[in-house]
């Protein structure tokens, strides 16, 4: 009896988990996440288990992911590629590590969303149901990004990713539905605090990142029987592509948060520097801006276009000072954002941007984008029948380069373009040659598209610095294709300091494919500076002369000559430099303004731009004189002041006075004891009339030398 009632009580179990599972398969209800409680309601129309947190609202779906419930591996979900519609794509790549995003769009109407949760969907194929994501960056547009939408929110240099675990889903075939490489995870980010948005279309733009070799990939919305019909995009390293497999694409998201009331805070406003500005200094910026109503904390974001960064949270300002930041990068674009806040909220503002200053050490030594032809090159057929030559939009082939699609006119060494069976070596070689005698640094940079056939094909950059008679080569393309990139060849070792030209040579002896390039631009930098190879100073007669040699002189105004005699220094004198030069110049300056002592002297040479640097400090002992004497005066004639020098071998009492025709006494411009060496004194002959002057030094020495000279003046008014 025992034994009987047991049977029936298993059988009685049996049948009841029989039947809950058909209506766990049937029912609305879906037991089959990780949330906190059994049973949850999924969204209608979409299986993707939704962990449930709190009291927050599913505000958007984009479409279901699950097609087959409890039809996967090991009882899990699958989301089956349906192969029997041609479908081929198991998801769509959007690696950090390869530059490639995705971005899908959605609408909001009628009340504003207070967004708290966005979550997505990805899977790295070979992955176990131990999520492999450990990167995840969001961008918020206005609009579609790829054309004219704003970026209102993110970056995609920023990891925000909060939490990620397995769905219970796998991605499979509809004819492998028990496939397991690629079970899909969940990706959260929150908000916090929450992102308010009002009505209209907005676009995400994410990317992804994780721990194995292949993906993150997201999967698309999944549909029995239907091919899709979406608009989601994919950047493929920098070019945007519609998502399509058969039909167009979405992807799967949610976005969780509550709908109600816009947030009570304004946005900020009234931007300074004013959004856009270029030309901004690297140093000494600061951002300023107004709050909006209400608001009662400011978060500020800064950093470069992409890369913003939280650099203030707390109590409302409305300026910050980007010293702890700078200096910034030169020709670089940096944006901020201001988020404001009340103690539930807060509502960003857009991110504003300026752009700072070119780099001033870098110059433009050559450009060529083409526009206007191929006059800048000689173009030769070295054996071929195709020759390089500019081709304007349309384009006769698919090129891809980076600056699709404002690229214009090309150039082109295109064998495919000649039709087939053609052959094609040819060479571009700049006419005349670059002067980069001046620069330490050189390099070049262009804009490419090559695509060869097979190892015969190559592409070859090469430079001359002796006009042409012998050449280096500084790039070579093979049979690999290497397809919109924009190129950067450092030729400091080739070509720094001379004088040289370049050449770009096309060896393609296939039938097809094609060499392109465009906007061939080269730089140099590290200019070479005004340099000194001497600096010295010598003492004679109560006088220094200082003599310096420049071995070189780039953008050289002149020089100040500043002297100490133990103070501070101070200029007394300026001598005028030869601007750009790479022959030495000799350079000297008199200081006949001197005693017995000791100077140091140094120079401050000036760039035509403002900009300055002093020399080495040097150091002279100025002796007494040999002997005592008395110069000319000077100017002479002169009216109404004049300067007389004399020199002194030992200390003295000393008087100089001035004497009319008559022999009478007019003025006595010196009384009084003075130290040995080189003298000057000013004579004011304002109270006088015109005529002829004598002035008389007499020097009572304290070696018992007596001094006694009489010189004649003119003094015309």
């Amino acid at each position: 009896m025992l034994k009987r009632s047991y049977i029936i009580i298993v059988a009685v179990l049996l049948a009841f988990v029989w039947s809950s599972s058909v209506f766990s398969q049937e029912s609305p209800f879906y037991d089959k996440y990780e949330g906190q409680f059994i049973k949850q309601e999924v969204p209608q129309g979409q299986n993707i288990p939704l962990q449930y947190e709190g009291p927050l609202v599913l505000l958007y779906d984009n479409g279901p992911l699950t097609t087959h419930p409890g039809g996967g591996f090991g009882g899990a979900d699958a989301s089956a590629l349906q192969t029997a519609l041609g479908m081929g794509t198991y998801g769509y790549g959007h690696q950090i590590s390869a530059t490639n995003s995705i971005a899908d769009d959605f609408t909001i109407a009628g009340s504003a969303w207070n967004i708290d949760e966005i979550r997505f969907y990805a899977y790295q194929t070979g992955s176990s149901t131990t999520s492999t994501i450990n990167d995840l960056r969001l961008e918020i547009y206005d609009g579609d990004p790829s054309t004219t939408g704003t970026l209102i929110y993110g970056d995609l240099t920023t990891n925000v990713l909060a939490t990620t675990s397995w769905t219970n889903i796998y991605r499979v075939l509809d004819t492998d539905l028990l496939g397991s490489q690629r079970p899909i995870m969940e990706n959260v980010i929150q908000l916090t605090p929450p992102l308010n948005l009002g009505p209209g279309t907005y676009w995400f733009h994410w990317t992804c990142g994780g721990t194995l070799a292949s993906g993150p990939w997201a999967p698309p919305v999944s549909v029995l029987g239907s091919t899709g019909t979406g608009n989601a995009l994919q950047n493929q390293a920098g070019t945007w592509v519609a998502v399509t497999d058969v039909g167009p694409q979405d992807f799967p998201f949610l976005i969780l948060g509550n709908a109600g009331a816009p947030c009570p805070v304004d946005p900020p406003t009234n931007p300074n520097p004013p959004d856009g500005t270029v030309g901004v200094p690297v140093t000494g910026n600061t951002a300023a801006w107004d709050n909006g109503a209400g608001t009662t904390a400011v978060e500020l974001y800064f950093g470069e276009v992409g890369s913003l960064v939280q650099v203030y949270d707390g109590t409302p300002i409305t300026s910050f000072s980007l010293a702890p930041v700078e200096p910034l990068d030169y020709s670089t674009t940096y944006g901020w954002r201001v988020v404001c806040k009340n103690d539930t909220c807060g509502v960003s503002g857009p991110v504003w941007t300026f752009t700072t200053v070119d780099d001033p050490n870098i110059q433009e030594l050559f450009c060529d984008d083409f526009e206007t032809g191929a006059g800048n090159w000689t173009i030769t057929n070295d054996g071929g029948t195709c020759v390089w030559e500019v081709f304007p939009e349309p384009w006769p082939n698919s090129y891809t380069l980076p600056c699709d699609p404002s690229c214009g006119q090309v150039l082109g060494a295109d064998s495919d373009n000649c039709g087939s069976g053609t052959t094609l070596l040819s060479t571009a070689t700049l006419t005349n040659p670059i002067d980069a005698t001046l620069y330490q640094s050189v390099w070049l940079e262009f804009d490419n598209d090559w695509q060869a056939i097979d190892a015969d094909d190559f592409a070859l950059v090469d430079v001359s610095t002796d006009g042409g008679t012998t050449w280096q080569n500084i790039l070579t393309f093979d049979e690999t294709d290497i397809r919109n990139t924009h190129e950067i060849w450092d030729m400091t070792s080739q070509v720094a300091l001379s004088n040289f030209i370049i050449r770009f040579v096309s060896i393609q002896p296939g039938w097809d494919w094609w060499w392109v390039v465009d906007n061939v631009c080269i730089y140099g930098t590290d200019i070479i500076p005004v340099e000194l190879t001497s600096f010295t100073a010598s003492a004679f007669d109560g006088s220094v002369e200082l003599s310096w040699i420049t071995a070189t002189e780039t953008n050289n105004q002149g020089f100040e000559v500043e002297r100490s005699n133990g103070s501070s220094f101070e200029k007394i004198g300026y001598v005028q430099g030869n601007g750009t030069t790479t022959e030495p110049t000799a350079y000297t300056f008199t200081d006949d303004n001197v005693v017995m002592s000791s100077y140091s002297y140094r120079l401050r040479q000036i760039d035509f731009d403002g900009s300055f640097e002093f020399s080495e400090t040097i150091e002279v002992d100025v002796p007494a004189p040999t002997s005592f004497a008395l110069g000319q005066n000077y100017p002479n004639p002169f009216n109404p002041t004049t300067k007389v020098d004399f020199s002194l071998a030992s200390d003295a009492k000393v008087t100089l006075k001035v004497f009319d025709l008559l022999g009478q006494e007019v003025m006595t411009v010196v009384n009084t004891n003075l130290v040995a060496g080189n003298h000057t004194v000013d004579i004011d002959a304002t109270l006088l009339n015109s005529g002829v002057y004598f002035y008389k030094i007499e020097a009572d020495a304290v070696n018992g030398t007596n001094f006694v000279d009489v010189k004649k003046m003119i003094l015309t008014k």
